[in-house]
């Protein structure tokens, strides 16, 4: 595991990304993990911060569809940013391509991550 003074670096969780891997920051003191990275534990102010595997499964908690994007994501509109909660309870950021309108993707509906050449995290209905 890549750190600088002890923190997992962001650029090790994006090549975990690339790999297909989904990674978070768990601090050691007092066991919360999350998506966002981390130098210093919110809980606790604990430093022991490690990177671990998340799960690649989850539902969706909550979203917006996109209809104008930046260039990247050009052929991929519409979809729509979501908010994921992954089966281990961590909140995730993410996209899901091919959604529309709002019917398209109920709240509670589930997702997979999926690897992608894209830029962040996708996830497909599961």
């Amino acid at each position: 595991m890549a750190e600088a003074s002890g923190v997992p670096l962001l650029s090790t969780v994006k090549e975990r990304l690339r790999e297909g891997k989904l990674s978070g920051f768990h601090c050691r003191k007092c066991g919360r993990t999350q998506a966002t990275p981390m130098v210093v534990c919110a809980n606790d102010g604990g430093r022991e911060i490690d990177l671990v595997d998340l799960p690649d499964t989850g539902t969706i908690e909550s979203f917006t569809v996109q209809v104008i994007s930046s260039e990247e994501f050009i052929n991929d509109c519409p979809f729509a940013f979501v908010v994921v909660k992954l089966d281990n309870g961590v909140n995730v950021t993410g996209w899901v391509g091919s959604v529309a309108k709002a019917a398209d993707l109920p709240i509670g509906t589930k997702v997979r991550f999926t690897p992608s050449y894209k830029p962040g995290v996708q996830f497909e209905r599961a």
